[in-house]
């Protein structure tokens, strides 16, 4: 059955519409013949296949009206039509004729129009019912009229009785007119229908409940979320008022506040559950009202989830090149390069002093690449012990080695396909590891440990480092083919000397503001020869160190009483370093490191307090010293 169905009363009106739909192609249309009785079994039998709209006329149009509940259209009755089909009688007909209209109210109307134009006396004579059709001819024809109007009901009753009886046909544009009425009712009635399932669709598929009521409290929507928290049925709780399905909501109280409650919490069926309620209005008008219910401990678990998934894998790039603070120069150049980088999968290689921002520029060229819809997975190759290192980057099956994860786990590659692998302090991978890394950049596939199946993989792969890894080559170290392999592109991170004392100044104020913010504390003042000391100092740790310094002068609410707690005097601004200067540098921070660790007695902790690293940094350049051979030693 086709959406919309047309009942023809009459021949003459199934040949026009039959015609119509053919030359305008109207494939949703089906037109039917049928009459009063038969016109309405049709119409019973379209609703139940599946018609939507049903268009008729005359009598029939009334009956199929008043018994089904989807929308019926009639064909009207026009002026036109009545004069073109009176007008082969009327030049029989004498202005002293008199012709009765008989009908319902569409025809009548229709003559009431015309009555003052036409020659002959008319009268109208309205019916209600069919049935009283030949009882009103019998009638008035003792008043001389022999000459009746109507439908083919009047015609052949008048013909019947031995008068003349006229029937007025509707005219092919009158029907065209109705069929396209029709059609755009369905149109707004399917509109309707898609808008309602889906709003009862995202309803039912989010996990908050959601129940809705109209002005008079009756249930509109209810979803199944709602169902589990009430205990109620869905199809029971529709239309019914809301104190009587479920009263615990409240809901009736929106219906009296102008604005919307949130945050509430309810204990239904012994759950607590937060509830959100906010009134419907119309043209400021309350019309209904609108809440959300969800679980208390299901909030919390999600959170909780999504606050352990995110701190695990921590698959997102946070920053972008807006936030890098400078005032143009040498950083306004590197951030330039680095845009036109991002813009490639070609390997890349980071370089520049520790605390210089490495990972801050490679999660902002992430986010400025085509890949930024995808996951940013960050790892420090210095922070790994050597033995899981190659477990966290290429993943391993279940039972690959003891007290590894059932169901095994995937590395740090398939975590990030489509997106980008950002490995920090390349310089720390075991030399036996760089192969299997070269490979991956190479064959763009890879093999958890324990597994038989190559998995293929699509990221691009960022490196990072703050060592010489030319040197480390020539030491044997280092690779020297994954060296060109992972340099085709190079990024050179100036150190904050480099940078000049304005962008000094300015990071000093954005981290000065960031913590005074953060411990609610004032802004510590910055007088001119404090600017002096911040911007001819020297920065061992670069921004990092500079961050940390602006924090204890908000903690200390003094820059002047932070930079005295240093334990070494400020010293003027290094000069940038040459090739022949970091060996000695670099022996001279090994050996009071050595010194120190010496004079704790070995202790980890206490060397790391007074050193500012970490225990992973402390014990790699311990076993680069050759103080230990392998970790277990250091444990105090």
């Amino acid at each position: 059955m086709k959406d919309i169905l047309v009942i023809a009363p009459l021949q003459d009106t199934y040949d026009k519409a039959v015609q119509i739909c053919q030359e305008f192609a109207y494939d949703d249309v089906q037109v039917v013949l049928g009459t009063m009785q038969e016109g309405l079994r049709i119409a019973r039998e379209g609703q139940a296949r599946g018609a939507s709209v049903i268009v008729s006329r005359g009598w029939t149009y009334n009956m199929i009206e008043s018994e089904l509940d989807i929308p019926v259209v009639e064909i009207p009755v026009s002026a036109y039509d009545i004069v073109e089909s009176l007008s082969p009688m009327l030049n029989r007909l004498k202005n002293e004729d008199v012709i009765g209209v008989v009908g319902h109210g569409n025809v009548i109307y229709g003559f009431d129009i015309l009555k003052n134009l036409l020659p002959m006396h008319i009268v109208m004579i309205e019916l209600q019912r069919v049935e009283d059709i030949a009882d009103a001819i019998a009638r008035y024809r003792e008043s001389g009229i022999v000459t009746f109007v109507g439908d083919s009901n009047v015609k052949a009753i008048s013909e019947e009785l031995g008068h003349t009886g006229i029937e007025i046909n509707s005219q092919k544009d009158s029907i065209h007119r109705t069929i396209q009425e029709a059609r755009r009712l369905y149109a707004s009635i399917r509109d309707r229908q898609q808008r309602a399932q889906q709003i009862i669709t995202v309803t039912d598929f989010v996990h908050e409940g959601i129940v809705a009521i109209d002005g008079f409290s009756r249930i509109s929507i209810f979803n199944r979320a709602a169902e589990d928290i009430f205990g109620v049925r869905k199809e029971d709780a529709l239309g019914s008022l809301l104190q009587e399905a479920v009263p615990q909501c409240r809901l009736p109280l929106a219906l009296k506040d102008a604005g919307p409650s949130t945050g509430q919490v309810l204990n239904v069926n012994g759950k607590n559950v937060v509830v959100n309620r906010a009134p419907v209005l119309i043209n400021s008008e309350v019309v209904g009202a609108v809440a959300t219910f969800q679980n208390v401990a299901e909030v919390q678990n999600m959170e909780q989830n999504i606050r352990r998934e995110l701190a695990d894998r921590g698959f997102s790039a946070r920053f972008t090149f807006d936030d890098i603070i400078h005032e143009g120069g040498p950083m306004a150049e590197c951030i330039a390069k680095g845009r036109q980088y991002a813009l490639y999968d070609t390997p890349l290689l980071v370089t520049g002093e520790s605390g210089t921002g490495k990972e801050l520029f490679c999660q902002s060229m992430h986010n400025a690449s085509p890949r930024r819809n995808g996951p940013f997975v960050a790892i420090n190759c210095a922070a790994i012990p050597p033995s899981l290192m190659e477990a966290e980057l290429f993943g391993y099956e279940d039972g690959s080695f003891t007290g590894a994860r059932r169901k095994g786990r995937a590395g740090i590659f398939e975590l990030a396909h489509r997106g980008t692998v950002f490995l920090d302090e390349i310089g720390e991978i075991p030399l036996e590891l760089q192969g299997r890394l070269l490979r991956v950049l190479q064959e763009r596939q890879i093999m958890r440990i324990g597994g038989d199946k190559i998995i293929p993989v699509d990221v691009r792969i960022v490196c990072a480092t703050n060592r010489q890894l030319a040197r480390m080559v020539e030491e044997e170290r280092f690779r020297r083919d994954l060296l060109f392999r992972i340099n085709v592109l190079t990024l050179h991170i100036p150190s904050l000397h480099a940078l000049g004392p304005r962008t000094i100044l300015l990071l000093a104020d954005h981290f000065l503001r960031r913590y005074a913010t953060r411990y609610h504390k004032a802004i510590p003042d910055c007088p001119p020869e404090t600017h002096t000391l911040l911007t001819t100092r020297r920065y061992e740790g670069n921004v990092r160190e500079l961050e940390g310094l602006m924090e204890r002068s908000v903690i200390l609410g003094s820059i002047s009483a932070a930079l005295e707690e240093e334990t070494t005097a400020p010293t003027p601004a290094r000069q940038p370093e040459t090739e022949s200067v970091l060996p000695d540098m670099r022996s001279m921070m090994d050996a009071y490191m050595r010194d120190v660790f010496t004079r704790t007695g070995g202790s980890v902790r206490q060397t790391c307090d007074i050193l500012k690293i970490s225990r992973s940094t402390l014990w790699r350049r311990l076993r680069e010293l050759g103080v230990f051979q392998n970790n277990t030693e250091v444990a105090k």
